[in-house]
């Protein structure tokens, strides 16, 4: 069962990484009822690697270090 308003970003993830993986690499959260929810992690992994089609290691790493330089900066 899924997070009626995050369907979609939920099903990418899934389909992506499979239900276990997602749930072992904090992007999904299942709660008592077993209903899966996108985490904070999960958000995160869609709105800055799959959105800016990061598809290499050097890439995701890339992208981490300007975001952590940017908001190091603005701190």
């Amino acid at each position: 069962m899924y997070d009626a308003e995050k369907k979609y970003t939920i099903a990418k993830l899934l389909d992506d990484f499979g239900k276990e993986e997602c749930l072992r690499c904090g992007l999904l959260a299942k709660d008592d009822n077993e209903t899966l929810s996108l985490t904070a992690i999960g958000m995160g992994y869609l709105l800055d690697i799959e959105a800016s089609n990061v598809k290499t290691l050097h890439e995701a790493y890339l992208a981490g270090y300007k975001q952590g330089y940017e908001q190091a900066k603005d701190e």
